[in-house]
């Protein structure tokens, strides 16, 4: 199910957006929303549902033994743990066939099979979510919450858990806790504004750029020099307008549901340097890789080649997660 679908917009969010107004509730509010992001997950395929529940159940109950540990021993075990886990999962979908191709390319044999694996639509997002999560708690950012239902709540909010952007807990917290209360008025006029400008930068730009762009992209070895450099343009612009589009449409959702979720794009074609353009483009993937990825590996803090060392490897990583190829 994508936002701007007619099931979507005519059937799913009126239906859950009229509910979570007439419950009262926190509790109430955390169990719709955490079934209303299952129905919207397990809508293409209920399968992908069960690895979801399995990677947030983890996440939860080790940050709840994490904070419960008394020494810096079984914090560090329950965290090494859960992100093995959780990238256990994520490697698995994304990366066991090609690891097999290569494997089997060396050895001239098919050594390891090769599996039907259907790469569940949105895992890399929600990975990122969980692991952020139990570092924080790890880490004595946030304290674990004991409900369940609003940690799943913050896992699975549909409209950040297809294609981001990448939330962590303690960005979204406060309003986690105050969600029963009665939404502030600006919310809505956000929500609406973030939406519209959303659906008109994925429906109207996107859409008919990509209507353009494609069939040059499909037989790229006609094209002119001139032709190569218009569908490459054209493409740069169909992805920012696709996905800065998308990222919209989420926080605005957010907004009519009381939850003030990042922003995510701030104009990276205006950037004056590569360094510049990672702080506007994806903010939560680059912020994110920056904070539990660079830093975590030393930052700049221990020298010049260290450092040359932990931006390659950062960088490198970044790209893996978007996939093998």
């Amino acid at each position: 199910m994508v936002f701007n679908s007619n099931i979507f917009l005519l059937v799913f969010f009126p239906i859950v957006f009229v509910l979570f107004w007439l419950s009262t509730t926190k509790n109430q509010r955390y169990i719709l929303l955490t079934v209303s992001g299952y129905v919207f997950y397990g809508y293409l395929n209920w399968n992908y549902c069960f690895i979801l529940a399995f990677s947030s159940l983890v996440s939860f109950v080790s940050a709840l033994m994490i904070q419960r540990a008394k020494g810096s021993l079984g914090r560090r075990l329950w965290l090494l743990s859960a992100i093995s886990v959780d990238l256990a999962l994520l490697g698995f979908f994304k990366y066991y066939n090609f690891v097999a191709e290569i494997v089997n390319d060396v050895a001239g044999s098919g050594v390891i099979p090769l599996l039907h694996i259907i790469l569940p639509v949105g895992i890399s997002f929600y990975t990122f979510h969980t692991i952020s999560y139990i570092v924080d708690v790890a880490q004595g950012r946030v304290r674990a919450t004991s409900n369940i239902w609003e940690y799943f709540t913050y896992v699975c909010l549909f409209s950040q858990l297809v294609a981001g952007p990448i939330v962590r807990f303690r960005q979204i917290e406060e309003d986690l806790e105050h969600i029963d209360l009665v939404l502030p008025e600006d919310y809505v006029a956000k929500g609406v504004g973030f939406f519209a400008v959303g659906m008109v930068k994925k429906v109207i730009v996107a859409d008919t750029i990509a209507q353009l762009i494609n069939p040059m992209l499909a037989s790229y070895n006609t094209l002119s020099t001139v032709g190569a450099w218009g569908a490459a343009l054209g493409y740069t612009y169909q992805l920012y307008y696709d996905f800065s589009g998308y990222s919209d449409m989420a926080i605005g959702l957010g907004y009519l549901f009381g939850i003030r979720i990042p922003q995510n794009f701030n104009a990276p074609y205006q950037a004056l340097g590569s360094r510049d353009f990672w702080r506007r483009w994806h903010i939560s993937l680059s912020t994110w890789l920056r904070d539990y990825l660079y830093i975590s590996l030393g930052g700049n803090r221990k020298g010049v080649t260290r450092t040359q060392i932990n931006l390659i490897l950062t960088m490198l990583l970044g790209g893996l997660w978007h996939g093998a190829s």
